[in-house]
């Protein structure tokens, strides 16, 4: 067995301490294997990242020959037991139970899993939102201007191992360390990249809003709401959003939403249509209790289609009916929206509400 261990440059571990709280307590960790199936495949090596002192250490543990296989998942696993969270690259897939097979092929005692975040599952949802060509670790490595040494991908070391256990070649070996190396060498460097989800995980703070003139595409003026939130964590890259008017930047720990004004008159809906009258004439319900004073020739029953009240102002759109009371232009139109008041405007709850209601919606 070869044990390696050696310090990360600073370069690539210097944005951490922004997105990691106990950075002390947290072990990166990947496999290397000849093969998916822990049935007819092993592990050669393991990788491992962990911070002492400030300072963010590489270890690797090599299997010269397979037979050595169940002496590095005793090491690892001795020296994993010692952290409170792992973080991995789809390692709820294939590396946790890859490993948790080998231990009880060879009667190691179970692992003690603690808390993990798996970068893949993390990012996969959002995979169009941030426009990626896929969500491999490569992909995210080179969306955030991230590019290896190593050319090879791990399908490809598989050969270069079996033709290391025959003639311990030292150039195949610093090729396997290197590909391993480099991919929890990435999983630090590309780590930040988790803020992304964060922003549909976690709340925003200190939220300002204003409803501004605008001017559309097509020159007409309207209005606004210029609404701007902090994010729970800065974004390691700037990208915008879109959908029916609303828009969305976000950059370093900062976010911006635009959404439009709608300006004019809706209507509002009563629940309880069978306690209403419809007067035709004035276009609007009244409660029974009023509409026995109204001749019977000027109302009638009113229906749910019928049954409202109409509002003119400055309405902004909600997705689900986040904000009551509710307006609508018809009463089965799918377009919601509510009326902000000033003291709507002033609420931070509210506006933060109203920023994570958007954002999701955004991002579907």
């Amino acid at each position: 067995m070869i044990k390696i261990k050696k310090a990360i440059s600073a370069n690539c571990t210097s944005l951490l301490a922004d997105y990691l709280k106990n950075p002390e307590q947290v072990l990166f960790f990947d496999i290397e294997t000849t093969g998916f199936s822990p049935k007819s495949a092993s592990i050669y090596l393991i990788g491992a990242a962990a911070c002492e002192n400030g300072t963010w250490t590489l270890y690797q543990w090599f299997a010269q020959t397979p037979s050595e296989e169940k002496h590095i998942l005793e090491i690892f696993f001795s020296f994993a037991s010692s952290f409170q969270h792992l973080i991995h690259f789809n390692g709820t897939t294939f590396d946790i139970p890859f490993l948790q097979a080998k231990a009880k092929r060879h009667a190691i005692p179970e692992w003690e899993l603690p808390s993990q975040t798996d970068i893949y599952r993390l990012i996969s949802p959002l995979k169009n939102l941030l426009h990626l060509p896929g969500c491999k670790q490569k992909n995210l490595e080179q969306f955030l201007g991230i590019f290896r040494e190593d050319p090879f991908h791990g399908g490809q070391l598989i050969e270069l191992y079996r033709a290391y256990t025959e003639n311990q070649d030292e150039r195949l070996l610093k090729v396997l360390l290197l590909h391993n190396e480099e991919d929890i060498i990435g999983m630090l460097s590309i780590y930040p990249i988790t803020a992304y989800a964060a922003l549909f995980r976690e709340s925003f703070s200190q939220t300002s809003a204003q409803i501004e003139s605008c001017e559309n595409a097509k020159g007409e003026t309207g209005k606004e709401l210029l609404l701007t939130v902090v994010l729970p964590l800065p974004i390691p890259k700037s990208f915008s959003c879109h959908k029916n008017g609303c828009f969305f930047l976000a950059e370093d720990q900062k976010g911006i939403f635009k959404i439009p004004v709608y300006e004019g008159e809706l209507k509002y809906f009563y629940p309880d249509y069978k306690n209403y009258s419809y007067l035709p004439d004035e276009d609007k319900a009244i409660h029974k209790s009023v509409a026995v004073y109204v001749d019977k020739n000027h109302r009638q029953p009113a229906t749910a289609a019928t049954c409202y009240t109409r509002k003119y102002g400055d309405f902004l759109p909600q997705y689900r009916d986040l904000f009551q009371p509710v307006f609508r232009a018809e009463y089965k139109a799918k377009e919601s929206y509510f009326l902000p008041d000033r003291q709507w405007m002033s609420s931070q709850e509210n506006l933060c509400s109203y920023a994570e209601h958007l954002l999701k919606q955004l991002a579907m």
